[in-house]
């Protein structure tokens, strides 16, 4: 049986947010089951139980421009670019640029039907509605990726994880920021031309944080959904924490051969 918005808005007042929070989510659709509606009603609950609703829409797909040093210090690219890949099918970013579709199509349906603010980072770009989108994605995020999501949290905002998990939480990379990881340097084409933009690591290993989260969590289900919502503030903080006590903490292993989190690592003092 399909999920309604109702249920959907339900679910979201189970986890405690309401008309005055500011939330950072994360989603898929598919893990719902079906909805009647479609993603326009999950998005529509999503606004209608927040002051103010961020989510990520990242278009490197689109904007990225290989860097033709190929691999150097605080880059981290594969020494070779994509099979395939052409500089005259890269397209400048725009507020206007669709999200890749690995965002999923809630992000992609709330950036298209809704006046929201963008980011300026043309890598790793958020777009945000209602009462602070515009001081969480206006002057200053241009370089910064996780910039946003640190005002969010400044803000006392929260991250929801709506059917996805820490894999998908973006609020790490702040994390991993605050610990001193440093972001990679990445190229992306603009209206004015390529420039530097910095960008976040390997995502893979971070449900390696749940068990240092779940006093954290609020958790709740709607259909086949788990959703799953922290307070910011703490959720960094506990990230944050765990990396400086170990910092390989939310690394891949060295038998996956990550290059990001292989750089990461090699980064560490002996």
């Amino acid at each position: 049986m399909n999920v309604t918005q109702a249920d959907i808005e339900r679910g979201l007042r189970e986890l405690g947010l309401s008309s005055a929070s500011h939330v950072l989510v994360h989603s898929s659709y598919k893990a719902f089951g079906g909805v009647d509606g479609d993603p326009a009603a999950v998005v529509q609950a999503l606004v209608d139980a927040s002051a103010t609703l961020m989510m990520p829409a990242f278009a490197s797909h689109r904007s990225a421009v290989w860097d033709e040093r190929g691999l150097f210090e605080n880059n981290a690219y594969p020494t070779r670019p994509p099979e395939g890949w052409d500089i005259s099918q890269v397209e400048p970013f725009t507020h206007n640029t669709p999200a890749n579709s690995t965002m999923g199509v809630i992000n992609e349906t709330f950036r298209r039907e809704y006046d929201v603010s963008r980011s300026g980072n043309p890598m790793m770009s958020f777009v945000a509605y209602g009462a602070l989108a515009g001081e969480l994605c206006g002057a200053g995020t241009d370089i910064d990726a996780v910039e946003p999501i640190n005002r969010l949290m400044q803000a006392g905002g929260d991250v929801l994880l709506l059917g996805v998990t820490h894999t998908n939480s973006t609020a790490i990379h702040l994390a991993e920021q605050l610990a001193g990881r440093r972001q990679f340097e990445r190229y992306a084409m603009t209206p004015d031309g390529v420039r530097m933009a910095m960008s976040g690591g390997c995502g893979n290993p971070f449900d390696d944080l749940q068990t240092h989260v779940e006093h954290l969590e609020r958790r709740t289900e709607v259909g086949a959904a788990t959703l799953r919502c922290y307070a910011l503030q703490p959720y960094v903080e506990t990230a944050r924490k765990l990396i400086e006590s170990d910092p390989e903490a939310l690394l891949c292993l060295v038998a996956k051969e990550c290059i990001r989190c292989d750089a990461h690592r090699n980064r560490v003092p002996a």
